[in-house]
């Protein structure tokens, strides 16, 4: 059985988006400083996990070129906001894919270039263009009202946010526990 154009459109679409949501889920935690071990078996799956769903995502947009369902011309998959078919969310994949290659190009290209704090900003574009490609996915998507498809939707947003929290609370308890460190060490040298 073959699939059809718009069948590969949507199966490439989907492991873009999950490749994406993988690579954030352990970018997350491999930066989350109540785990310890494993950091570097964390890098290595957020980055593979971000190729994957970057190849993933130029395969999509390749593929809505030759669609004969709704085609697409060039400038309506580089120019957001351009196409006729759900003009908004097909805008929503560009500009999420724009986010996404600025963090790839800022993140294998361009790292050892920039100050690491500027670095650090733009690699949170990632969190904007994951929720982009969310929007584009569930709302451009011709199976987003199955319901296999809006748990899988619904999975991921929980498993970002509960990651992104973690992240949110460790990072919160690290900065408590220097101060904490910081002032026993004034207390220290005050009373010597």
């Amino acid at each position: 059985m073959f699939l059809s154009t718009w069948e590969w459109i949507r199966l490439l679409g989907f492991l873009a988006y999950f490749y994406f949501t993988v690579s954030l889920i352990f970018g997350l935690l491999r930066k989350t400083p109540a785990i310890q071990s494993n950091k570097n078996l964390y890098f290595q799956l957020h980055q593979n996990a971000g190729w994957m769903g970057f190849i993933a995502v130029i395969a999509h947009m390749l593929l809505l070129i030759i669609d004969q369902y709704e085609p697409y011309q060039i400038a309506e998959i580089l120019i957001p906001f351009l196409s006729d078919y759900h003009a908004v969310f097909s805008g929503f994949g560009t500009i999420a894919f724009y986010l996404f290659l600025i963090v790839f190009v800022t993140s294998d290209l361009l790292i050892r270039k920039m100050d690491f704090s500027i670095w650090k900003k733009v690699h949170m574009l990632v969190l904007p263009a994951w929720i982009l490609s969310l929007m584009h996915g569930l709302f451009i998507g011709t199976d987003s009202k199955n319901t296999v498809v809006l748990l899988f939707y619904g999975a991921t947003v929980t498993i970002v946010a509960i990651m992104l929290l973690i992240r949110v609370i460790s990072e919160e308890y690290k900065k408590k526990e220097k101060l904490q460190q910081k002032n026993e060490t004034a207390t220290k040298a005050v009373t010597e």
